[in-house]
């Protein structure tokens, strides 16, 4: 592992347009893949947030790739996946909204559904009705439509079914990126929604901006749609040592004590220092003085296992005297 205590930012980069080609002669599903490759791309410039400078920093990106982790549904997506960069956007320039998305009521009455299993007219008819606006701190991501947020995510639902009359909702600063909100709300949702089949939300480019997916959707309550990148990630925890990239990107997203990333983490962490496997063993000591978080969650896991260890001990003891007996 190599030594990196400073998180950086999400990518930043822009995905260039593609070539203008002639449709003449190119074969259909082609023609398709580029409608769709030009459509994407003229919706992400449209997309609208306000980014600090501070906020570009909550996130770390990974300076090792993770590969092979995510399953073929997984790598066949990644390809076309937008990427969740907060530069060039700004929250003056108004996100223009089609025709009959105007409203003049606040109010939306939309249960909690499945994108993934409704037909196409259906998620069309998400994207009308009034938006809401998101702030994370000083943040805000807007435009978002408020009947298609609260079909996708539990979180939204309950508080906009709480508070019909409400167009805001509220993160505190650092508690998740806004990008990553952005992505999942505009970026992913908008085109979803208007694909003639509804799709998962697909693998980013790095394990930073994965990872900041990852716990806004399980903030959002939309953890059904991005569960196979989590279950490649725990696969790769539970088996691969992280780097400090890693780790530091995984500290920063946690979502509580109870996240999957976080326990698969720290349980092989601690079972590889236990072990002796750690290759570096003092430069991660000292690591661990500069992130508290981790180095409590690693000495509560040490003390969990020596009284699992001690109790299997014992009963393997006191069934061996059973059996002189």
């Amino acid at each position: 592992m190599t030594t990196a205590d400073n998180a950086t930012s999400l990518s930043t980069s822009e995905s260039s347009e593609p070539p203008i080609l002639h449709d003449q002669g190119m074969p259909k599903a082609a023609r398709a893949h580029r409608s769709r490759t030009v459509k994407k791309n003229a919706l992400s410039k449209d997309l609208n947030v306000t980014i600090s400078s501070s906020d570009q920093a909550l996130l770390t990106k990974s300076v090792i790739t993770v590969k092979n982790v995510m399953t073929e549904q997984n790598a066949g997506s990644t390809a076309n996946a937008p990427s969740i960069s907060d530069a060039g956007v700004s929250a003056s320039d108004a996100l223009p909204k089609k025709p009959g998305q105007l409203s003049s009521s606040p109010i939306v009455n939309q249960a909690l559904d499945n994108l993934l299993v409704m037909i196409r007219p259906e998620r069309r008819d998400l994207l009308q009705g009034p938006c809401i606006t998101i702030h994370v701190g000083e943040t805000s991501v807007i435009n978002i439509s408020k009947r298609a947020a609260m079909a996708a995510s539990s979180v939204l639902n309950k508080h906009f079914t709480a508070n019909p009359e409400s167009l805001e909702y509220r993160f505190s600063r650092g508690q998740v990126h806004p990008g990553a909100v952005r992505f999942l709300l505009i970026d992913w949702m908008q085109e979803t929604c208007n694909e003639f089949e509804a799709y998962a939300i697909p693998a980013q480019k790095t394990f930073g901006e994965d990872v900041a997916i990852l716990c806004a959707a399980r903030l959002l309550g939309m953890e059904r749609y991005c569960r196979h990148i989590l279950t490649g990630y725990v696969g790769y925890l539970k088996t691969q040592l992280p780097s400090y990239e890693e780790i530091i990107a995984i500290e920063q997203n946690a979502t509580s004590d109870k996240d999957p990333l976080w326990t698969a983490m720290i349980n092989h962490l601690c079972h590889d220092r236990y072990k002796g496997l750690i290759p570096d063993a003092e430069d991660f000591e000292a690591f661990l003085e500069k992130h508290t978080r981790l180095k409590k969650a690693m000495e509560s896991a040490d003390i969990f296992f020596a009284g699992y260890a001690k109790k299997r001990a014992e009963g393997r003891e006191k069934e061996r005297r059973q059996r002189w007996e």
